[in-house]
């Protein structure tokens, strides 16, 4: 411990000696070439998404209307909005709108609108529209009333666990559901009270079905995992769920005695028992259910759980671990994705639904062909994520500390172990590829923080650990250091992606939300006792946070205790930025915010990008974790060169050593710093190179006013200009459909 202690201390030679440590990639021998991100075919089947227009009554007169930015429109496209008055159109704006899809109405008489229109500027069609009713234009906020169970006066059956698909094959997303009233850690014992209830609402509040799983599914975080998505590809999602002798569905069909046994009550209910309101027998299923009614299409045979301790106990604790998700395996068709186990063996089933039935596709398993994939076990977290990271158009699963290929084979393996929570994205962004930033349990490690390739699992840089590291989070929360910051709850503060320390300050490890309409992510939290009193947002500000208001805040309750995670958050509405969907205490009502801010930019619905659909399709999956992009979305987009911080006047710099006394980043840290761009570059020398900085979609450079080049960089050669000339440069990129601009003026001395 005390050799542990040491390295702790030395923080220059601890990421020397963890980047020499060769403690990845050792599963499979594959090797594969990092590829600059994803690269999924365009004739993928995904979501028709409608427009996604709203209009919320922020208060004082002030309504928020936004809508969805789609990838198939032209970049130059702008819109019209009206209001509607006594049936007629006034028109909003006085320039058509192009640089955001948020815009604010100020208005003097609230009560007397009845719909908001928007239309296509050029041609004057219309898009879409917003019916105004009191109901859905009294609070700052759309609300779902609950519906009521029978029984359940008390309203002990609190809404949980969310997801979301277009049921009904409209283009708007509905909201699937899961409530419980007891819910259980595995590792716990007792009886539930009832099993799991699944129920769908349309975003208008309309009621449209419930599924009561039964007895035989046991209520918890672990046990019932939601996947949402259209697998046949007819327009409208399905819901796939783990199901049991006794699960009724919405149209009153039971699933019965299947195995004719004569029992269909299979909850171990001796209050001595070791496994005492657990279900250690009986058939398992998973069904496909049809979203629009609620009625059951198709049904297989779960994973098996096999003999006695073969998932590592037989107390039903990591026996009864699922996770579940889906995947593009074939790159071009959706497939569900079945998981048992991850604390010792582990079991993944590839399925395909097509035409009524259920094909299985694949099965990893670490028992398989004589234990070719032993090793793999133990490796997996609460949680997984899933997307082609290596480039070949088809999804890999990153299951915590090893990876599945889209083939159901070992990709990788770095045998780091068990961890609680997981991130796959573009976390730095000066290295071609994704990065995953992991936490783990197994300790003591050299890596209980780390960040690895997505693609090949070499590990990056890494931070030791004696402890279990419980909590890890990525966002660019921070426009001072390229790329994301990450930190786990033992890292002891913020990072850049380089591994440099900028604060010792740790915000919360939970959710990361684009909100306030800069570039920037904030971060999304319960608080309170064991952080269910409310769902709060937060700004980094450099070296702690500032409070950014939910109305009615005081109303809310978080999920899953300690986790302190709101129902669901993803861009399901509006303009590009997330929305928080949060159950009220009284569990009467779920409340989907949308931000009041307005922003410069145009984004694509983030909703489109497959990589982020899938982090939101998982995000119920176990333990919840943010949606994360399969691109780079923060302030490092727009800045092209030239970009250096420098202190203002009355600020100060802090100490560069840490109270352990090793190096830190903090010295180059400014409080009070101010972004400074030179406008002007003088170079000595017979050439100079302008590099944009990033993989841009599209560029455009000009010289003096003439298009040069279509590249990621210009290169300019004194040979072809005069010493001492001004040289025009400009630079115009395209990104996500969002563009971005700068220019300079280059100078060749001698």
């Amino acid at each position: 411990m005390s050799f542990l202690n040491n390295l702790i201390k030395n923080y220059q030679f601890l990421l020397l000696l963890i980047t020499f440590t060769a403690c990845c990639n050792n599963g499979a021998d594959i090797q594969k070439e990092i590829y600059k991100g994803s690269k999924y075919a365009t004739s993928i089947h995904k979501e028709a998404l409608n427009r996604g227009f709203v209009a919320i009554n922020q208060g004082d007169g002030r309504v928020s209307l936004s809508w969805r930015y789609l990838p198939e429109d032209s970049i130059n496209i702008a819109f019209d909005l009206y209001r509607i008055i006594s049936n007629k159109e006034i028109k909003l704006n006085q320039t058509p709108l192009i640089k955001s899809t948020l815009y604010m109405d100020s208005v003097s008489d609230i009560q007397q609108i009845s719909k908001y229109l928007l239309k296509d500027a050029a041609s004057n069609s219309l898009l879409a529209s917003y019916n105004i009713t009191k109901d859905n234009f009294s609070k700052p906020y759309m609300s779902i009333p609950i519906q009521p169970i029978a029984g359940d006066s008390l309203w002990r059956y609190s809404p949980n666990d969310a997801s979301i698909g277009d049921l009904d094959g409209d283009g708007a997303y509905e909201i699937i559901l899961k409530r419980e009233n007891s819910g259980k850690d595995n590792s716990h014992r007792g009886v539930c009270n009832g099993g799991p209830i699944i129920e769908a609402y349309k975003l208008d509040g309309t009621f449209l079905w419930r599924i009561d799983l039964g007895i035989n599914i046991r209520q918890g975080a672990h046990y019932t995992q939601m996947v949402v998505y259209d697998f046949d590809e007819d327009g409208k999602a399905e819901l796939v769920v783990k199901t049991a002798e006794g699960t009724q569905f919405a149209d009153g069909k039971v699933i019965g005695d299947v195995n004719k046994d004569g029992v269909t009550d299979y909850v171990d209910r001796d209050p001595d028992s070791p496994t005492w309101g657990k279900i250690m027998s009986g058939p398992e299923f998973f069904s496909v259910i049809d979203g629009e009614t609620g009625t059951e299409l198709a049904r297989a045979d779960y994973i098996p759980r096999g003999t006695p301790n073969e998932y590592g106990d037989n107390r039903g604790n990591r026996v009864d671990r699922f996770l579940a998700g889906a995947g593009y395996f074939d790159g071009q068709h959706p497939s569900i994705l079945l998981c048992r186990g991850y604390y010792a063996k582990t079991v993944m089933q590839a399925w395909d639904y097509r035409d009524g039935k259920l094909t299985q596709r694949w099965q990893f398993s670490t028992s398989d062909n004589n234990g070719e994939y032993k090793a793999y076990e133990a490796q997996g977290n609460h949680n997984l994520a899933i997307g082609d990271v290596d480039g070949d158009g088809k999804d890999e699963i990153t299951y915590g500390a090893c990876m599945i290929d889209d083939d159901g084979s070992g990709a990788y393996n770095t045998k780091l172990g068990h961890g609680d929570a997981i991130h796959l994205t573009d976390i730095d962004i000066e290295r071609p590829g994704f990065e995953v930033w992991d936490c783990h349990e197994h300790v003591p490690t050299l890596a209980g923080s780390e960040l690895r390739d997505a693609c090949t699992g070499d590990l990056i840089w890494g931070i030791p650990s004696y402890e279990d590291v419980g909590r890890a989070m990525a966002a660019d929360v921070d426009p001072r250091f390229k790329g994301l910051e990450v930190w786990t709850t033992h890292s002891g503060g913020v990072y850049t992606a380089k591994g440099e320390l900028i604060s010792q300050n740790t915000p919360s490890i939970n959710f990361g939300i684009w909100w306030d309409g800069d570039l920037n992510r904030e971060l999304l939290d319960g608080s309170g006792v064991f952080r269910r009193e409310f769902v709060g947002i937060t700004k980094w500000t450099g070296d702690g946070v500032e409070i950014l208001p939910l109305p009615d805040s005081k109303d809310l309750a978080a999920n899953n205790w300690t986790k302190g995670n709101p129902c669901l958050s993803a861009d399901i509405i509006g303009d590009w930025r997330e929305e928080v969907i949060a159950r009220t205490k009284d569990n009467k009502e779920l409340r989907i915010y949308m931000t009041p801010y307005q922003t410069p930019y145009r984004f694509h619905s983030l909703m489109t990008d497959i990589m982020y659909r899938w982090s939101v399709l998982t995000q119920n999956i176990s333990y919840n974790q943010p949606p994360q992009l399969g691109y780079y979305l923060g302030s490092d987009l727009g800045k092209f060169w030239n970009n250096t911080y420098q202190l203002q006047s009355g600020a100060h710099s802090k100490s560069g050593t840490s109270e352990g006394g090793h190096i830190n980043d903090m010295n180059t840290r400014y409080h009070g710093a101010k972004r400074i761009i030179k406008e002007e570059i003088k170079v000595k020398g017979d050439e100079y190179t302008l590099d944009a900085g990033y993989d841009y979609d599209h560029y455009c450079w000009m010289i003096n006013g003439i298009k040069v080049d279509a590249e990621r960089s210009l290169k300019l050669k004194v040979s072809d200009y005069k010493l001492n000339e001004l040289i025009s440069i400009e630079l115009k990129v395209q990104y996500k459909g969002a563009v971005f601009s700068d220019s300079a003026k280059v100078e060749f001395i001698k």
